[in-house]
């Protein structure tokens, strides 16, 4: 099981690092819940050639009964200009506690609204189909 863990980890860091051409657009804090836990997370956008196409990838801690960690790398296909912007998702998760790891894929939308020139504010909403499936809402800020 742990391997499987350390095999995944690898690949998600590959495909980061096989985007490293794209260029680095802002890293993110949020606060949110999954199926009403708590939990914090850290996110990074990679824009991939223009405005409207970027991957971002979150790590994640939720406070269950066990503290549950999550890598997700989500597809961002952004649309809208201006101050606003709305963005459907698709995406992987992989998440995992002492003794348990599982597989889950993203599908929801978000939305960015630009605070100042180089911070943003964001909302995001997805449900994670896998075994620890469940709604995720979350909430934050980029710099």
């Amino acid at each position: 099981m742990r391997s499987r863990s350390w095999i995944l980890i690898g690949v998600v860091v590959l495909i980061l690092a096989a985007s490293s051409p794209a260029f680095a657009r802002g890293w993110g804090l949020g606060a949110g819940a999954h199926d009403g836990d708590f939990g914090f997370q850290l996110r990074k956008n990679f824009r991939l050639g223009g405005d409207i196409s970027q991957i971002t990838a979150q790590g994640s801690v939720y406070f269950p009964s066990k503290t549950v960690f999550k890598i997700d790398a989500d597809y961002h296909f952004v649309l809208g200009s201006g101050k606003g912007r709305f963005y459907p998702l698709l995406g992987l998760q992989f998440a995992f506690t002492s003794d348990n790891a599982e597989f889950g894929i993203n599908g929801g939308g978000g939305l960015t609204f630009m605070l100042t020139e180089t911070a943003a504010a964001f909302a995001e909403v997805k449900y994670v189909f896998g075994d620890w499936d469940g709604w995720t809402f979350c909430g934050g800020i980029y710099f």
